[in-house]
């Protein structure tokens, strides 16, 4: 029965991945093949062979199953003619070796023997690596058996429980090795009894009592092994099922991950998208922050150059200041000085005065004081520079901006109006003080 299921399958397995061309008369492939899945082996072989007259189904699998369904229905004369035609028509197919044994079997269910044995030891030697070697050495020692060859079918009954511990036919060949020493001791019995008379029959009646409970023995070890493999079946088909759960939950389990995994890379993108985003960013306050610290550094040039100009006109403006303290007092004393006792001229306004006596007044300071280079005029009304916007004193160096965390780029400060810039003013103003004061006092004198 395993051997039917695992041929049933097979072949439908390999006949449905064979590409065949179908139309009305395939049915009858299809029929045929529904049959012998379902055991009917006279049906199969009913559509089984009007299907094999199609020139479509002209291949090894199709008569390969034909010939599976002669050997369940024991058809074994076509099992011979249609083996011989598969052995001629398909020679290097993958199923000669089945083939080859069917054959061999059809013959030994015939009772010729002779040619059972000649075709497994054939097939022993030529397919030693076959999984059905355990099976021909049994049917090849049944058939050397049939014929009364014990002395040739011992040894490879006990080759089959030697070699192939694992193969099904190892309890057949078991008893039947039983069977071969119970023989041989019978017969050695029979010969005594043929000796004795009456021994003979008692023996008979023993060796008869032995057989029936050396048979009852072996079937309730036999029962007890078919309990055993039973209840390792259902333990078995117990494991399976749990491994089906495990299985749907593994499963579950990795479909989970699987929708985590793409939530997680949806959330990795998102990510590097942002943090792209957020590089543009800092590159452009990177760029703000570069183009406001040229700003400053112009800024800060432009003050310094106003400080420089400032410091110019302070000492311009000292030079003034001390040239107006100084001149205006060798001036008057050089002048022509009157008795005490003269009386001093009425004071004239400057508009009755002449011109020469308000020209030593007026022009001598302006004539003599030095002029200063690069400075601005030394008159009382000194121009005020305008003031010059700038960041910082021009000694503090501009602040380099962070690479790593660019900060966005300040306004521009105005700058607060410069010392130096006070001080000029605060001397203009002294010497426009002076200048006045001694204006006046010339004119009084």
């Amino acid at each position: 029965m395993r051997n039917k299921s695992f041929v049933t399958v097979l072949l439908l397995f390999v006949l449905l991945l064979t590409p065949v061309k179908l139309h009305a008369d395939n049915n009858l492939l299809v029929q045929g093949l529904e049959a012998y899945r379902q055991q009917d082996w006279s049906t199969a072989l009913f559509f089984l062979r009007k299907a094999s007259t199609l020139p479509e189904n002209l291949n090894a699998e199709t008569w390969y199953v034909l010939i599976m369904s002669e050997i369940f229905a024991g058809d074994y004369e076509s099992v011979e003619t249609d083996g011989a035609y598969f052995m001629k028509t398909f020679p290097t197919s993958s199923y000669m070796a089945n083939v080859e044994y069917q054959m061999a079997r059809a013959w030994f269910n015939t009772g010729e023997y002779q040619k059972a044995i000649d075709s497994f030891g054939a097939f022993c030697v030529k397919y030693s690596d076959s999984s059905l070697m355990a099976s021909a050495l049994f049917w090849m020692a049944e058939s050397l058996y049939q014929t009364y060859n014990y002395e040739q079918a011992a040894p490879i009954f006990e080759r089959i429980v030697t070699d192939y511990p694992s193969s099904p036919k190892v309890v057949e060949a078991a008893f039947r090795l039983d069977l071969l020493g119970q023989r041989e001791r019978e017969e050695k019995l029979l010969y005594l009894l043929r000796v004795t008379g009456e021994e003979y029959l008692a023996a008979k009646e023993d060796y008869e009592k032995l057989i029936k409970q050396y048979q009852s023995e072996e079937a309730v070890t036999l029962r007890k092994s078919i309990r055993e493999l039973s209840s390792r079946v259902e333990e078995l088909e117990t494991q399976l099922e749990d491994e089906k759960k495990k299985n749907a939950q593994l499963s579950a389990r990795i479909l989970d991950m699987t929708t985590q995994y793409e939530q997680l890379q949806t959330v990795a993108e998102e990510s590097a998208r942002a943090a792209q985003q957020s590089a543009l960013a800092a590159e452009q306050a990177q760029a703000q922050v570069q183009a406001a610290n040229a700003a400053t550094a112009q800024a800060n040039a432009e003050a310094a150059a106003a400080n420089a100009q400032a410091a110019a006109a302070n000492a311009a403006a000292d030079a003034a200041i001390k040239a107006a303290e100084t001149r205006p007092l060798i001036i008057y004393q050089n002048l022509p000085t009157e008795p005490s006792t003269q009386t001093q001229p009425q004071q004239q306004t400057p508009q009755q005065q002449t011109p020469q006596q308000q020209a030593p007044v007026v022009q001598e300071p302006v004539v003599q004081q030095p002029e200063p280079v690069q400075t601005t005029p030394t008159t009382p009304a000194v121009q005020e520079p305008a003031p010059v916007q700038q960041p910082a004193p021009a000694t503090q160096p501009a602040t380099e901006p962070v690479a790593q965390q660019p900060e966005p780029a300040q306004p521009e400060q105005v700058p607060q109006e410069d010392e130096e810039l006070k001080k000029l003013k605060e001397k203009a103003q002294r010497l426009q003080d002076i200048l006045n004061s001694r204006g006046s006092s010339g004119s009084g004198k």
